[in-house]
């Protein structure tokens, strides 16, 4: 009995911790919400970058983004002075000041052309943050010991073709008439 006693409490301690994935993610807004967007024309734009669940104070950070073709990558606009390298192939930066990883913090924006007019047949075309290609790694260094926070890249999608729709646990619940 004490034994599953234990165990019950090591798996309800563990199981925040699952869900606490460190990512970095390409938003479309600067409000860090929009992660699909459709071809807008050629036009310049601006992309924001986004490290989410890191849960310490951030002094480095790299990973790649892999651009679509719809899409010619022009500048990084990092939170820093100190970077090696460039999204496209690959970028280390260096934050003199830690950066709070304990809420979602933007790590660099990223200027950007659009070279499409319309979505048309092409669809789901993602804009994926990638592992650095000299180290294999979406990763961060964390503040005081310099410890490395292995992270998830994730996807962003131009002209996506499955909607998505923010909303509440209650409101999902209440779809399927849970109380």
């Amino acid at each position: 009995m004490r034994f599953a006693a234990i165990t019950v409490m090591l798996l309800l301690v563990a199981a925040p911790l699952a869900a606490q994935t460190p990512f970095v993610q390409v938003y479309f807004d600067p409000g860090h919400s929009v992660t699909t967007a459709d071809c807008p024309g050629t036009q310049l734009d601006t992309l924001y970058v986004v490290a989410h669940n890191f849960n310490a104070w951030l002094t480095a950070i790299e990973f790649s983004i892999n651009y679509p073709a719809e899409m010619n990558w022009l500048a990084d606009m990092p939170n820093t002075e100190v970077k090696i390298g460039s999204s496209p192939a690959g970028i280390a930066m260096a934050f003199p000041t830690p950066l709070n990883g304990f809420n979602p913090v933007e790590v660099m924006q990223v200027m950007v052309m659009w070279l499409c007019s319309s979505c048309g047949a092409n669809t789901n075309i993602p804009l994926v943050v990638a592992p650095h290609p000299q180290t294999g790694f979406v990763r961060a260094t964390r503040y005081p010991d310099n410890g490395i926070i292995t992270a998830v890249g994730m996807t962003s999608l131009l002209c996506a073709t499955v909607p998505v729709e923010q909303t509440t646990w209650g409101q999902i619940k209440a779809l399927y008439g849970a109380n």
